[in-house]
């Protein structure tokens, strides 16, 4: 009778202890759940991985290799993203698909782009304006937070033309380290919204973090500043803040707007561009078509380099390694 009172006794707290070890990994299954945001693009994901750590789970929605011009998500993409606490985003058009997607999950969107020096997009989507030239394009590099003028603008160039136009704030802006800077802030200051009592950590790694970002801006720099011809043409316009921070001189785009095909007046206009400013090199981007601008380059002598606004690849698998690639494609372009 012992015995059996024993073996009664064994076998009820192994029953106890198979219950608590599965509330507890239901508890860290639940936790988990709950310390997970998503991110628009690669830079943005790799950056909030920096400052996250283990303390939250991060996605990216839009997949390596894919533009975010053209992406249109799969209901598939929903199962890895539910439990998302935020879905961090760059805003300002080039993301817009990202709102449906934060709504099927019940997550709100964060646009990062609080205190970044954001620059105006003159349009260049109609033939007729195209003498007004890329080199105004460059010049406009004021602060549109809040400009009401250069919304109306913006919406109305909008509803004019075809293509993918982002409207009157130019959104590539984590292509500028500068801007990196505050981008990687913002997130710290998200995620400690998200996690209070994890801020002090979030925090120490943004500046880590900040502190290899401005000592690559500082290499770089260095390295372009020795460039004799640093006029350049690129596919489309997401490379002005790039242009501006590396002291470069965007002179003008192949495609008036991502995934549009230039009319044969633009080319022509655009021809004048590239003899005027002794342009030599046309830089590609991996995640769009290159047809158009191999015939273009052939035609006119020029060769043909790719810089990449995303990563998220091989060699470009992280916003370090992505920024420090684009300009050494540069500088090996513009020296050879």
């Amino acid at each position: 009778m012992k015995k059996l009172t024993i073996l009664v006794i064994v076998i009820v707290l192994v029953l106890v202890g198979v219950v608590v070890s599965q509330k507890d990994d239901t508890k860290t299954a639940v936790e988990l759940q709950e310390n997970k945001v998503a991110t628009t693009i690669f830079p943005l994901y790799d950056i909030t991985q920096q400052i996250a750590g283990d303390e939250f789970e991060v996605v990216l929605v839009l997949p390596s290799g894919a533009s975010p011009h053209t992406f249109d998500p799969l209901p598939s993409l929903l199962k890895d993203l539910q439990g998302s606490r935020a879905v961090f985003a760059i805003g300002h058009g080039l993301d817009n698909w990202a709102t449906p997607v934060a709504e099927s999950i019940k997550a709100p969107i964060v646009t990062l782009d609080h205190d970044v020096d954001l620059r105006t997009t003159v349009e260049e989507h109609m033939d007729d304006h195209y003498e007004e030239h890329a080199d105004e394009h460059h010049d406009e590099h004021e602060d549109v937070h809040g400009d009401e003028d250069a919304d109306n603008h913006g919406d109305e160039d909008h509803d004019k033309h075809e293509g993918h136009d982002h409207g009157p704030v130019d959104p590539h802006y984590w292509l500028s380290l500068h801007n990196a800077v505050q981008i990687t802030m913002n997130i710290a200051e998200e995620l400690s919204k998200l996690d209070p009592e994890n801020t002090d950590i979030y925090i120490v790694r943004a500046e880590a973090y900040v502190e290899k970002i401005e000592s690559l801006e500082q290499e770089l720099t260095q390295k372009t500043q020795t460039l004799a011809n640093r006029n350049i043409i690129s596919l489309h316009d997401a490379w002005y803040y790039f242009a501006e921070g590396f002291g470069l001189n965007l002179v003008g785009t192949f495609e008036p707007s991502a995934g549009k095909e230039p009319t044969p007046q633009y080319i022509v206009n655009l021809k004048k561009e590239v003899d005027e400013h002794n342009v030599s090199t046309l830089f590609m981007e991996p995640q769009l078509s290159q047809s158009s601008i191999t015939a273009f380059a052939n035609d006119h002598n020029l060769s043909i380099a790719i810089i990449d606004p995303l990563g998220g690849v091989e060699g470009r698998n992280s916003y370090i390694e992505l920024m420090r690639y684009n300009v050494e494609e540069v500088m090996r372009a513009l020296t050879q």
